[in-house]
């Protein structure tokens, strides 16, 4: 039997096996911000990290803060439910270009508590225009950057405003589950009091996570590292519990930001890829 193939039906083959020729990849990849070479982009990271990065002033302290959403002249910011002291009546947020706003405290997601969140927002009235931090889940092999305050005046940067930008350095160890109080980022940076509730952003230049848990500088007590359900780290980990100890206490620790997410409040739409 003789078929003949007119010349339309040929045109639409050939479209149809061009389409399923075409690479996979090409069709589903996802767009990533580019790393850059290390020395480029501490230096780079440092200087957008100081556009979203805030003091918080609270009470006789202070810690820091970052800038996640602007709606209208409502800023919202993030930081660490510590930093804020039960007493204060009010937070005072200083801003890159030295301007102070009182803030209103929105949420505060119990920290203390065996199933809290070490994390609270804040929001503040503002009508100029300050950067966004853009929120990004980690990714293996990405490194990391922790910035913020310190309180000590002998290791800040005078010429930043007081604002201290680490090197780039490694994420170590990633928690299947967060620990309690939320953290579960471990990375090899050294952070310092009045840092607590900065970015830690990957070297794409996204914020994966808030710092706020230090390197023990006294005895370290196993109880520190307890999962929400009350068991401990140390006996999850595949080394004897001694070294697990040892391992876990020479790592600072960040709550993920994908956490700070799912924990927003209806209104807010914080979702990760946001910020600008």
């Amino acid at each position: 039997m003789k078929v003949n193939f007119s010349f339309k039906t040929v045109s639409i083959l050939s479209i149809f096996l061009t389409i399923l020729l075409l690479p996979v990849e090409r069709a589903i990849a996802p767009t990533r911000h580019p790393i850059l070479p290390e020395k480029i982009a501490a230096k780079q990271l440092c200087q957008t990290a100081a556009k979203f990065t805030v003091k918080i002033i609270s009470g006789d302290s202070w810690g820091t803060g970052i800038l996640v959403q602007k709606q209208g002249d409502i800023y919202t910011l993030v930081t660490n439910g510590h930093v804020l002291k039960d007493r204060a009546e009010k937070f005072i947020v200083e801003t890159v270009d030295g301007q102070e706003y009182q803030a209103s405290l929105l949420v505060n997601f119990h920290h203390g508590q065996i199933t809290g969140n070490d994390l609270a927002i804040l929001q503040f009235n503002s009508p100029k225009n300050y950067l966004i931090a853009g929120l990004a889940k980690w990714e293996k092999e990405e490194r990391v950057m922790a910035v913020g305050f310190p309180t000590d005046v002998n290791i800040t940067n005078s010429n930043n405003g007081g604002l201290t930008c680490t090197k780039l350095g490694d994420v170590s160890e990633y928690l299947a589950k967060p620990m309690q109080s939320g953290y579960q980022i471990g990375y090899k940076l050294t952070i310092f009091n009045g840092m607590s509730g900065g970015p830690l952003l990957s070297n794409r230049g996204q914020l994966v996570g808030i710092i706020g848990m230090g390197e023990p500088i006294i005895f370290v007590n196993p109880d520190i590292y307890l999962y929400k359900d009350g068991s401990r780290v140390t006996e999850s980990l595949a080394v004897s519990s001694e070294e697990a100890l040892d391992f876990l206490s020479s790592l600072s620790w960040a709550i993920p930001s994908e956490t700070l997410v799912y924990l927003s409040p209806s209104g807010l739409e914080l979702n990760l890829g946001s910020g600008k």
